[in-house]
Parts: C-alpha cells; sequence; structure tokens
C-alpha cells in the first residue's frame, strides 16, 4: 500500500522546501512501493544540524498555512518539532528532528519527496528503532524488509554499526523481547491486506533464528562488522560462506557515500 493520500498531498507541496539538509526518513520512505504491507500515517523530515531544523520548521509551517492547512504545534524543542496538519477533515502528523548525519549512503533526491534518506538508511534505522521500542508498525515494516529487500540479520549486522553501543546478538535479543502484539494493536495500523498474526510470528521468530546463524557464519569467517555486503551492482546482499568473498563490505560515514565497486582484472 503506498503512502497515504493526504501524506502524500502534503508531501508534494513541501517537495520544493527540501534539501540535503532537510530531508524525508523514517516509514515513509519505506512505504513509497505499492506492495508496502501499511500506510505510513505520519511524516519525519531529518536534519543534520538544529540550525536547518529550525529554517526547515519555519518554511514548512508557512507553506503549508499559505495553502489552507492548519498547523496545531504540539511540542518544540531545538532537535524535535511536533505538529499535527490538518485540512478539513483530514489530518497527518509531522515530525522535524535532529539525526545523526552518520549514514552508509547519501541523501538522494526524489521527484515525489524533494529529498530523501536512502532506502537502506531508513531500513538500518527502522531495525535500530525495534530494539528500542515496542512498535507493531516497526514488527510489521521489519518482517515486509526480511520478506522483500534484505534478510533480517544483514540489516541488524548493519545497523549494529552505526551505534557503537550495540551487537548484533544485543540487537537480536532486544527484538525476540520486545516485539509481542495482541488483536487491538493489529488493529491500530491500515493494512493493504488483512494481516495473519499467526503467520507473521512464523516469519519473525525464523527470521530471528536465521539472523542468529548469520551472526555466527560471520564471526566464524572473520567477516567485517556493521557493515553492508554489496554484490558487483552494489546491491546488499545477505552473504554465505560461498558468497562472502565475492562481496565488497560497505560501511558508514559521515554523510554516506556511494560505492565503489572495483573488479579484478585477469
Amino acid at each position: 500500500m503506498p503512502i497515504g493520500p493526504f501524506e502524500s498531498e502534503v508531501l508534494r507541496l513541501l517537495s520544493a522546501n527540501r534539501n540535503p539538509e532537510s530531508f524525508i526518513g523514517g516509514a515513509t520512505v519505506l512505504n513509497q512501493e505499492p506492495n508496502s504491507p501499511r500506510t505510513s500515517e505520519d511524516i519525519d523530515i531529518f536534519h543534520d544540524n538544529e540550525l536547518s531544523l529550525q529554517k526547515s520548521v519555519e518554511h514548512d509551517q508557512h507553506t503549508l498555512e499559505q495553502n489552507g492547512f492548519h498547523v496545531n504545534v504540539v511540542f518544540s524543542r531545538p532537535s524535535f518539532h511536533r505538529a499535527n496538519v490538518s485540512k478539513g477533515t483530514d489530518s497527518t502528523k509531522m515530525e522535524w528532528v535532529h539525526d545523526s548525519a552518520f549514514r552508509f549512503f547519501p541523501v538522494e533526491s526524489d521527484d515525489f519527496m524533494g529529498f530523501r534518506l536512502n532506502f537502506w538508511d531508513a531500513a538500518t534505522n527502522k531495525a535500530l528503532a525495534g530494539v528500542g521500542r515496542a512498535y507493531i508498525r516497526d514488527y510489521i515494516d521489519l518482517i515486509h524488509l526480511h520478506g522483500n529487500h534484505l534478510s533480517l540479520g544483514s540489516l541488524i549486522w548493519a545497523a549494529a554499526g552505526k551505534d557503537p553501543g550495540l551487537s548484533p546478538d544485543f540487537m537480536c535479543s532486544a527484538l525476540m523481547r520486545t516485539h509481542h502484539y495482541n488483536a487491538l494493536d493489529y488493529e491500530s495500523l491500515k493494512f493493504a491486506q488483512p494481516a495473519d498474526p499467526f503467520k507473521l510470528k512464523k516469519i519473525w521468530l525464523e527470521a530471528i533464528q536465521d539472523a542468529k546463524e548469520l551472526f555466527d557464519l560471520l564471526i566464524d569467517l572473520d567477516a567485517p562488522y556493521g557493515c553492508f555486503f554489496l554484490d558487483k551492482n552494489g546491491v546488499p546482499q545477505t552473504p554465505t560462506a560461498e558468497t562472502l568473498s565475492d562481496l565488497q563490505p560497505h560501511y558508514g560515514s559521515l554523510r554516506g557515500c556511494w560505492p565503489r565497486i572495483v573488479e579484478d582484472e585477469c
């Protein structure tokens, strides 16, 4: 399910305000695809410093109000600003946040959003978020990423490189311990298709087990830590004992960088 219609309207309106210092992040980036399992019902705008955040808040609020939207500020701090944005009977939550500039890939231009966080950075952020909080939306998004993009273990292995205080094993244990949901939790989300809690739990438990086995393998092979493993096209892959030597480790850096894939010449 793509982004909700009201959120899409807001994103298009504010796209001209986005730049490499003020860009869309969060689940909005992950749920752009038509096969996304749920609608993202809020908008997160990331900033590398507090000055750009403050400028962004002022510019965005002015743009919204000039176009007939009502902006109700509910929380404001130098590093975090939250508002409810409404027009008629429609509304959404918007957050302007100061986030670390340490990324795997650079911020990207986007025809729809203006500028956005790279998909893989949004995915690793989702893994980190899932460790620190018990929200069903993180659970659903991580299961979708595992089944459609990259294994949960590979996302955790890379995400641990963004926080030196975390290890893949600790993250895996935290995810396993934290994410348990009832029927009311499922009713709180807008799903593209009816969700099957039993099927999702089975996938989740298998993903956690696969992740633990991957960590054991990578440790045994003395593999690089806290990185993605990219194929010759620069796409993250889940390594195996047979493929690890053919994959290139890609690490995070300040503001991120694009990988340079060099093939050996025979």
